[in-house]
């Protein structure tokens, strides 16, 4: 399957009665808004929290993204949010191994040949639906 197919299906499914929480999969802060904005609007509509995974950022970036997070969480008081970074491991291995206990996934399209290899790993491997943004 090319990543152009995985990156454009338009189906993914939060089955009703759904537990776990929204995934938003941050590579760069660049796309922080973007995914955050889909991931808290999708978690309100299913009465879900958001857990927020930065995945390969520098110190500068989570920073930022601490700020980002706060901003959204403000603006979507009902919904419970989590941070958690991992700059140790492989994004595609932390991604993934998130994607385990989340009702979706929502991850930015990738903007070079890197991100593409790793979205598309973790689409391919993923737990849960994977959306884009």
């Amino acid at each position: 399957m090319r990543a152009e197919d995985i990156m454009t299906s338009p189906v993914y499914t939060v089955e009703p009665g759904t537990t776990g929480a929204v995934l938003a999969g941050i590579l760069a802060i660049s796309s922080a808004e973007d995914v955050l904005r889909l991931a808290f609007d999708e978690a309100q509509d299913h009465g879900v929290a958001v857990r927020v995974m930065a995945a390969g950022l520098t110190d500068a970036d989570e920073d930022e993204l601490s700020g980002i997070v706060q901003r959204w969480s403000g603006k979507y008081p009902d919904v419970a949010v989590t941070l958690s970074s991992r700059c140790v491991l492989d994004p595609a291995i932390t991604l993934t191994a998130a994607t385990r206990t989340c009702c979706l996934a929502v991850l930015a399209h990738p903007t070079d040949a890197y991100a593409t290899a790793l979205v598309r790993a973790v689409a391919r491997r993923s737990g849960c639906p994977v959306r884009f943004v």
